[in-house]
């Protein structure tokens, strides 16, 4: 099995650039709370002070820094915009890339944050069979930029080295590094060794013995404790970091928003609605359902109005997604400033409304009927019931209908015939043997 790891650099930025599109190629900083004061150290309201955990290539140039506090950032240059980062937005982005990968992956590993501060975002995927590397990976990107999202493909044979072929591929804006198969460690082996997650003591000690690469660190003898995998770093440097995912599965109605402009602008008036309904249908394809149940909120400069959108069959494309939501900027509610979108309901694609509701009222009978089929409660079972916890939970346990159990009757017969008796040693009857010795003596 091949590993592709999806790397989303400067994520808290792109979380917030996937929505209000203005902000790419603005200089922005992305800040969020400090990190709290080590142990017995002296508390700083610099420590407690936002500092910036994403930021553009402009604001970067203008020398704005990870790390750097939000004034320390404005201070730079008056062009930085500094915005607040937004964690339900970050954790809801993650949703959809996970959805989507969904359509074109079987198994979707939602990843996490890694780098210092967590400043970029690792995804991993299952590539398909029969799948070229390169392809797969440029199908991963150009689905990626569907939701605003750059992002860095690597494929291998392993988790670590995918994501090493993302991060530090050598790729310089965005491509695809493919690493062949059986080939993780001559790939790693010139790359840097604080790649690991080694503490900087023990890399100052390697370095200071000619220790400087992965490959290096791997021909060092194994060491004399075993060690899980996820603590071998000999085995991540050997690329036999395993290819195990966790499988991510939904687990949050979709939500999707989008800031529109003037109707003059890229991103206002039908071109909103266009690209909001194909991220929904992307989703909802990864989902393998369709939409039943819309509810779309519209901001304006009248204020913001919820309005539910009644599917008289499940819409799962772009095309039936844009009739139903297209036809609400007609009602003369100013300027749109935001669109958002929330699937308040998910039905096989192509379901009718009828069929839906049918379904829930089979479901909801079906429940009736497993409510009445409970035991009244002058049933022998609620008497036992009343004993005590354990007692009646495993009393309840046995009565449910694909548990197979046997009469009551049967119960204490098995118990009668097994009765437990006395094992002590038995004993000769003292009468017995007086007439034994009383014979001998008169004889």
């Amino acid at each position: 099995m091949r590993i592709a790891c999806v790397h989303v650099p400067q994520f808290a930025l792109q979380s917030l650039s996937r929505v209000d599109p203005s902000l790419r190629g603005a200089a922005v900083a992305v800040v969020g709370a400090g990190s709290a004061p080590a142990a017995g150290a002296r508390p700083s309201l610099a420590l407690h002070s936002p500092i910036v955990l994403a930021c553009s290539r402009a604001a970067w140039a203008l020398g704005v820094r990870l790390g750097m506090t939000a004034t320390a950032a404005r201070f730079v240059s008056s062009a930085v915009r500094v915005v607040a980062a937004d964690g339900s937005l970050e954790r809801d982005t993650v949703r959809a890339l996970a959805d989507a990968l969904l359509g074109v992956s079987a198994v979707v590993d939602s990843g996490g944050r890694v780098a210092v501060g967590g400043a970029h975002l690792a995804m991993y995927c299952e590539v398909p069979n029969r799948a070229r590397g390169a392809t797969f990976g440029d199908r991963l990107i150009e689905l990626l930029g569907a939701f605003g999202i750059a992002a860095r493909i690597g494929i291998a044979d392993d988790r670590f080295t995918a994501w090493v072929a993302a991060a530090h591929g050598g790729v310089e804006e965005r491509g695809v590094v493919s690493v062949p198969r059986g080939g993780s460690a001559a790939f790693l082996s010139p790359r840097p060794l604080s790649l690991l997650a080694i503490t900087p003591e023990v890399q100052h000690m390697l370095e200071a013995l000619g220790v400087r690469t992965l490959g290096e660190f791997a021909a060092l003898p194994a060491p004399s404790v075993s060690r899980p995998l996820e603590a071998d770093y000999q085995a991540l440097a050997r690329g036999d970091s395993g290819s195990v995912l966790r499988p991510y599965a939904p687990d949050a109605p979709i939500r999707e928003q989008l800031v529109a402009g003037h109707a003059g602008s890229l991103f206002g008036g039908e071109a909103v609605v266009s690209t909001l309904c194909r991220r929904l249908a992307l989703r909802l394809a990864g989902r393998a359902r369709g939409a039943a149940r819309l509810e779309v909120t519209v901001s304006s400069d009248a204020g913001e109005r919820v309005v539910p959108v009644n599917v008289a069959r499940a819409a799962s494309s772009q095309h039936e997604l844009v009739e139903l939501i297209g036809p609400l900027f007609g009602e003369g509610l100013g300027a749109v400033a935001k669109l958002g979108v929330v699937v308040a309901g998910e039905a096989v694609a192509g379901t009718t409304e009828a069929e839906v509701d049918a379904a829930v009222d089979v479901v909801s009978s079906a429940l009736s009927r497993a409510q009445l089929a409970q035991p009244s409660p002058r049933s022998p079972l609620s008497e036992v019931a009343r004993f005590g916890g354990q007692a009646a939970q495993q009393a309840s346990a046995r009565t449910q209908p694909w548990q197979l159990i046997a009469p009551d009757t049967l119960r204490s017969e098995r118990r009668d015939a097994h009765r437990r008796t006395r094992r002590a040693k038995p004993r000769r009857s003292a009468a017995v043997v007086q007439s034994q010795l009383f014979g001998n003596v008169g004889d």
